[in-house]
């Protein structure tokens, strides 16, 4: 094989790497996000209610987030299925991500209830594990993932500066955040089926 040989396919092969990437978080993620904005958002927005009620045993949340969790394994199972996904590896590094985000955050307010914390305190950490999950989404998805890192990471900083209504501002970036992510996605799947027909 000779250098333009060569070339050619390692140009090939960044362009299959590419697709792969495109393909399967465009036809995988994108409505899955924008349902899970939803879910996501009234978890968060309910977990501000709970707090301002004065709620302080773990198990009202706990039900919460079951149920919240629930429903987005019911979104992703319909959807992935409608979608026929292919399970690539690059899918099965974002689903790894954002499970142990999940089980991390589970695992947070675990320990802010034994060590008898504020519960206040698990809002900013919260804030800067997203950030850290959007930050390790970029060398994968694209650069563009590092917009969300920044405002998640100004947004711990916020909610530790103003505590009044932590999980109520995160609802709003959450839904925003998701949202639109999932809404850009499914543009660029649509787009792409438009094309390919």
């Amino acid at each position: 094989m000779d250098r333009e040989e060569a070339a050619r396919a390692l140009e090939l092969l960044r362009k299959v790497t590419a697709k792969a990437r495109d393909d399967t978080a465009l036809e995988n993620w994108g409505l899955i996000w924008v349902f899970s904005a939803f879910s996501n958002g009234a978890g968060f927005a309910g977990t501000q209610a709970l707090f301002s009620r004065g709620e302080s045993t773990p198990w009202p949340f706990a039900g919460l987030w079951a149920l919240v969790l629930t429903v987005n394994g019911l979104i992703i199972a319909k959807l992935r299925r409608k979608n026929a996904s292919t399970g690539s590896f690059i899918e099965q590094q974002i689903w790894s991500l954002w499970t142990i985000f999940v089980v991390a955050l589970i695992l947070l307010a675990i320990l802010n209830y034994i060590l008898g914390l504020r519960p206040l305190f698990m809002a900013p950490v919260a804030c800067l594990m997203a950030a850290m999950i959007f930050a390790a989404m970029a060398p994968i998805m694209g650069k563009v993932w590092y917009i969300p890192t920044a405002l998640w990471a100004t947004l711990a900083v916020a909610v530790a500066l103003v505590p009044s209504y932590p999980f109520a501002l995160i609802a709003v970036a959450w839904f925003f955040t998701q949202g639109t992510a999932g809404v850009l996605l499914d543009r660029r799947r649509r787009q792409r089926l438009q094309e390919g027909s």
